[in-house]
C-alpha cells in the first residue's frame, strides 16, 4: 500500500536540481564547466546541452544509480591478485 500512496512516493523522491536528482547535475555541471576551463572551447556547452537529455532519460530510469554506483566503488575492496590478472578476479 505505501508504494501506491502519493504522500510515500513524494517522500522517497530525491531532491533535483534543473530536473536532474542531484548528482546526476553536480556531475554534469561540474563536468561542463571543469571540461570548459581546460579546453576553453564554447563547443563544451554544446555538448552540455546534447548531454543534458541523457542525463535526463537515465535519472528517469534510475535516479539513485550514481549514488549506488558511488557507494560500491567505496566500500568493496579490491582483491589481492589484482595485480595479476590487471583487474578483480575472483576465482584462483
Amino acid at each position: 500500500m505505501a508504494e501506491r500512496s502519493p504522500l510515500f512516493l513524494g517522500l522517497v523522491r530525491p531532491p533535483k536540481l534543473f530536473g536532474l536528482p542531484i548528482m546526476y547535475a553536480v556531475v554534469w555541471l561540474f563536468g561542463t564547466v571543469l571540461l570548459f576551463v581546460w579546453i576553453q572551447s564554447f563547443l563544451v556547452i554544446g555538448i552540455a546541452v546534447v548531454l543534458y537529455p541523457v542525463l535526463w532519460k537515465a535519472a528517469n530510469w534510475d535516479p539513485r544509480f550514481i549514488d549506488v554506483a558511488m557507494t560500491s566503488l567505496q566500500e568493496t575492496p579490491p582483491t589481492r591478485n589484482r595485480k595479476i590478472h590487471g583487474g578483480d578476479s575472483y576465482a584462483p
